[in-house]
């Protein structure tokens, strides 16, 4: 449909959330704030009224926050709904993205993105609240790891070439040279941090392993969830990096593209609402004729 013959959009919030439940044919839940126990709250609230609802559309608009309370909201949204899409028009980052492994079909939008899983830190050692990425530590000992192997084979091949050293020769004394500027480096690691950081990356993995063997991906072998959980954990360079459709897909998450229409109501809601959790009922006998049908044949209508 053309703008030009487009009926006029809603422009109040309600108005808004009650078109997409209209174009989704189910109910819709929009939670656009960080992820944290307050939220937990809300999202219980209205899982209590969802006695009824079979199906759920979730919309998505968060940086993250605690994987713990995306797993709290899971847990209550799971006991009360058998189906869950989760439509992500911008950004579902870290638990948002964790709280898409619960769903059984993530829809991306154009501008939709997910983001690695590695678990956020509160750090108050500054007396500020600092989010800290646990996968930073890591990171950091991995470039630290790199760049020792990198430096004491330059060392080696130099005295090779320079001194008439064979290579364990040349070996030895490189580690004498090599040992001068790593120890300061390594000295400077927190042991019992590095485990505490090991801890929380073992908790992400554990939580998107458990979340996937229940719900969405019970058809994936143990060996199968565990590979993507870690990929999802381990397998970018920074705690921002850029999950889209195409990614998302190669991991092997259940994920689509969201059809144009329902990506443009939900942009429209996700600028309306601000830092909110929100839920809109859905009337059956309002539903596109599309939807009602394919809901009859249990298979997913052309338009999502």
């Amino acid at each position: 449909m053309s703008e030009e013959n487009a009926a006029p959009r809603p422009s109040d919030l309600s108005e808004l959330m009650r078109e997409l439940a209209k174009k989704r044919g189910r109910p819709v839940l929009l939670i656009n704030r960080d992820m944290d126990w307050d939220c937990v709250e809300k999202v219980r609230g209205i899982a209590d009224g969802l006695d009824n609802a079979d199906n759920l559309t979730v919309l998505l608009e968060s940086p993250g926050g605690d994987i713990g309370c995306a797993y709290l909201m899971l847990l209550a949204l799971r006991d009360k709904v058998d189906n869950i899409e989760a439509l992500v028009p911008g950004r579902a980052k870290s638990a948002a993205t964790f709280f898409c492994l619960g769903a059984d079909v993530i829809r991306m939008g154009r501008y939709g993105e997910l983001g690695p899983l590695d678990m956020q830190i509160v750090d108050r050692s500054s007396g500020r609240i600092i989010q800290t990425s646990a996968l930073e530590t890591f990171k950091t000992l991995e470039g630290l790891l790199d760049y020792s192997v990198d430096y004491l084979n330059v060392v080696v091949q130099f005295l090779m070439r320079t001194a008439p050293m064979d290579v364990p020769h040349a070996l030895d004394n490189a580690r004498q040279l090599f040992a001068a500027i790593a120890y300061p480096l390594y000295g400077q690691i927190d042991p019992h941090e590095l485990g505490e950081m090991g801890r929380y990356m073992s908790i992400s993995e554990e939580y998107a392993e458990r979340v996937m063997r229940r719900w969405a991906y019970s058809d994936r072998s143990h060996a199968d969830r565990f590979r993507m959980a870690r990929w999802l954990i381990w397998g970018y360079p920074d705690h921002g990096f850029v999950i889209d459709l195409l990614e998302a897909q190669e991991i092997g998450l259940k994920a689509e593209r969201l059809d144009d229409e329902s990506d443009m109501i939900c942009e429209t809601i996700v600028a309306k609402s601000g830092n909110s959790v929100e839920y809109q009922q859905f009337a059956p006998n309002e539903a596109p004729a599309q939807i009602l049908e394919a809901e009859k044949q249990n298979v997913t209508p052309k338009s999502a």
